[in-house]
């Protein structure tokens, strides 16, 4: 009997843990991806996309069916003095649903992260190689509208950690470059006409 307890709480935390997990994951899942296509759709000059965030749906997959089966077991244990027929062919059902939502965590983080990249090249965006930015981490990819960034020695100190804040650094790193690159040439034209004016006069 007290086994039996001992496996109706087990069952009941489970449950109340995969609940709360599904809430969590249904919570960050649409800000993630909010963030995955405002990249992908920004037009800034390089952009990240994480691939660990494709496992959000076949993982909420996984613990709806870990929720379903720990709830039927808890209201089995309760109305059950000993394991029968019926309760073997319920373990055996929620073990190959378990094992198949299981799998689908792989699948579905494959078919995303095809999709989210396949975007990504319509927008005009090019992957930087592998060992260029982001090497050691290994679900992090750097996309590029300009190939030479990935090399860029000042992108390389901001974009580290792959977070959607260094993409908006890049960016503004890359403006504040152009602004400079631009005040310079204006000076250099400015410097020009001096000297044409100079020269006209002592003509």
């Amino acid at each position: 009997m007290e086994l039996k307890n001992k496996a109706i709480m087990a069952s009941m935390g489970l449950a109340g843990f995969s609940l709360l997990l599904i809430a969590l994951m249904l919570w960050l899942f649409p800000l993630q991806f909010e963030n995955q296509f405002e990249a992908i759709y920004s037009g800034r000059q390089l952009i990240v996309i994480s691939g660990s965030d494709a496992y959000a749906p076949g993982v909420i997959l996984f613990l709806v069916v870990l929720l379903l089966f720990s709830i039927k077991a808890t209201f089995y244990l309760i109305r059950h003095q000993q394991p029968s027929v019926q309760g073997q062919r319920f373990v055996k059902t929620f073990s190959i649903a378990l094992l198949i939502s299981f799998a689908f965590v792989f699948l579905g983080n494959y078919l995303i992260n095809s999709y989210l990249e396949s975007e990504a090249a319509d927008n005009g965006y090019q992957p930087c190689p592998a060992s260029a930015l982001l090497f050691a981490r290994v679900t992090y990819s750097v996309w590029t509208l300009n190939p030479s960034l990935c090399y860029d020695t000042d992108v390389r100190h901001i974009v580290q950690r792959g977070g959607w804040n260094e993409s908006k650094d890049v960016e503004q790193m890359l403006q504040r470059r152009e602004k400079q690159q631009q005040a310079r040439r204006q000076f250099l034209l400015q410097e020009e006409q001096i000297k044409q004016q100079r020269a006209a006069k002592t003509q």
